[in-house]
């Protein structure tokens, strides 16, 4: 398996986690304290937005030869890692409320 495969194979696992851990923090939205709730709407909404930007460098990433994937991956883990933070972030705020 080449590298690009396996790279882009481990990210999308960690998406797949990503997304049912957002589910997780959706479905605790109707559980969310009312003082709270346009906040938690705003984040979840911001942390989506950055999910779709990755997403879209990902399937690039994916549609890339092997010779432009490295300069592409660069962009890609810039996003990743904004949508990473961001979804901790948003777990260690909102736990409890």
């Amino acid at each position: 398996m080449s590298k690009r495969k396996t790279y882009i194979d481990k990210m999308e696992k960690q998406l797949i986690s990503w997304e049912k851990e957002l589910d997780k923090m959706l479905d605790n939205f109707d559980k969310t304290k009312e003082q709270f709730k346009s906040e938690y709407k705003n984040t979840l909404d911001k942390i989506n937005s950055r999910k779709s930007e990755a997403v879209t460098h990902l399937n690039e990433l994916r549609n890339s030869s092997e010779e432009s994937w490295e300069e592409l991956k660069q962009g890609f883990e810039s996003s990743w890692k904004e949508l990473r933070s961001s979804i901790e972030r948003a777990k260690s705020k909102f736990k409890g409320n």
